[in-house]
């Protein structure tokens, strides 16, 4: 099938059947942020797991793939564009819904506006040590939002394309890097090191200590699931999509994560955590002049992350705005590029105002660990609600179809392996100014818990819709779906 026309006297909706498999699998790998996290993360899982990082993101990634599973089946039995708003609404009830989409919208909204805020400090510290000049951080941080708003605002197509090609990119420069890694260890490094769990800090506690971090960095693989209106046969595809970026990035981090204790030496893992950016000094040592390419690979998963992102959440506060949990305005679509402009501004403007906050009363240096942090806790409970929300969806509306194993105990085990990771995150009580981040986030939390009271006072019924809205069914075996004739959801016990 080939994308639709819009017809000029039809009300503007999202352009459907827009994108293919490819497009939508690079849309969790760019949402995942890959070389932003190898760069930044990395060391911080070094500090807990030493050379044995590669063991640690193997651990994670099967943690993950139990959430994945979650994603996946929603979008098999309800593909729609409002993702976890559909999925937590239809299975947990309207209120524990609408919270649980809050959550992800302070995930998704100031996730990437950490990593674009860094990317500008960053660019601007590394062009005043290179030449002298001095360009205030904040001038690329919002340059770079107004790049991801253009691209945005013009069309899933050409966002989604962009996306491939940043992605595509940014994942050869660091499989370069890690290939020279291999090629040139460094002083020491045993090839066995990074398979022996005895080598890490604490043995395996260090492992589990890192799988903390990792969590972060693989977060973003259920990026695809907002973008089942604008994908062909959605039924099939956005579960491939979800499965394929976490096993793709999952075994990439593994690769790197090796690479990296090889090519720094997996006796020395305390330097390399300790160093202010290891990649860019390993950069220097082995590339010389082509060390640029490293700051090229983090310009260029700034910007995916912040289109696949846009895309994703923007989708969801469209479904929102449909459903009028959030103001009309959010419901609309630009009708000649198709995509739900009003949101897609209100999430780029609510970055600046966010890494702006951060960046000036605090410090820029601190903009990715510090929004990192809130984020990292939205995305925890986000996941968390998801996988309960499964289990009661699908014993209430397809008992037939009920597997135990697919549909109970994965989605379990995942919330099990979650609930350290949230405490970690929590406490030991961090230093100033992150142990402050639980409270924001509370306070987030309380923020929306209102506004969904006020909301449903001046607008009853609306939390109910969004069970149902933009939430199409399943027509063939092939995965397409008929957005037209939606199932009603079975009497949701509202929690």
């Amino acid at each position: 099938m080939t994308a639709e026309t819009a017809s000029p006297t039809a009300t503007p909706r999202l352009r459907r059947n827009a994108l293919g498999l490819p497009q939508v699998v690079f849309q969790g790998i760019t949402h995942i942020a890959p070389s932003i996290n190898i760069v930044f993360t990395f060391p911080i899982i070094a500090l807990k797991a030493g050379p044995d990082m590669p063991i640690s993101f193997l651990l994670t990634t099967i943690v993950c793939f139990f959430i994945a599973n979650t994603v996946s089946q929603f979008s098999k039995y309800m593909p729609s564009s409002g993702g976890y708003y559909s999925f937590a609404t239809r299975g947990l009830g309207d209120r524990s819904g609408f919270m649980t989409t809050w959550s992800y919208l302070i995930y998704d909204i100031i996730g990437p506006a950490g990593a674009i805020g860094f990317l500008g400090y960053l660019l601007s510290n590394t062009i005043q040590a290179a030449s002298g000049v001095d360009i205030p951080w904040w001038i690329f941080a919002v340059a770079t939002f107004a790049v991801v708003w253009v691209l945005t605002h013009f069309g899933i197509q050409l966002s989604m394309r962009t996306t491939a090609v940043f992605g595509a990119f940014e994942l050869l420069i660091m499989l370069a890097l890690a290939i020279t890694f291999l090629a040139f260890p460094g002083h020491g490094s045993s090839y066995t090191a990074p398979l022996l769990p005895s080598h890490a800090p604490h043995a395996f506690g260090g492992i589990l200590a890192g799988m903390v971090f990792s969590v972060l960095a693989l977060s973003g693989f259920e990026a695809p699931a907002p973008l089942a209106q604008e994908t062909r046969r959605p039924g099939r595809f956005i579960g491939r999509a979800v499965m394929a970026s976490l096993f793709l990035i999952g075994g990439f981090y593994i690769l790197t994560s090796y690479a990296s204790a090889i090519g720094w030496g997996t006796g020395r893992m305390a330097a390399f955590a300790a160093n202010p950016n290891p990649y860019y000094a390993l950069g220097h040592l082995l590339w010389g002049a082509g060390w640029w390419f490293v700051v090229i690979a983090i310009v260029n998963s700034a910007i995916g992350v912040g289109l696949a992102c846009t895309n994703a959440a923007s989708r969801v506060m469209y479904t929102m705005g449909q459903a009028g949990t959030l103001p009309a305005r959010f419901g609309k679509i630009h009708p000649v590029h198709r995509t739900p402009a009003f949101a897609i501004a209100f999430q780029q403007l609510s970055g600046i105002v966010a890494i702006l906050l951060v960046g000036l009363l605090l410090q820029p240096a601190d903009i990715f660990g510090f929004l990192g942090t809130i984020a990292t806790l939205a995305v925890i409970i986000l996941y968390v609600m998801a996988n309960l929300a499964l289990t009661a969806y699908i014993r209430r509306e397809h008992p037939a179809e009920f597997n135990v194993w697919r549909h109970g105990v994965l989605p379990w085990v995942g919330t099990l392996a979650l609930l350290p990771v949230l405490w970690v995150t929590v406490y030991p009580v961090p230093a100033w100014p992150y142990n402050i981040t639980p409270y924001l986030f509370i306070a987030a939390l309380i923020i929306g818990f209102g506004y969904m009271q006020w909301r449903e006072a001046r607008h009853p019924g609306a939390l109910r819709r969004g069970a149902t809205v933009l939430v199409g069914g399943r027509s063939d075996a092939e995965g397409d779906v008929d957005w037209d004739a939606s199932a009603a959801p079975v009497s949701p016990a509202d929690a």
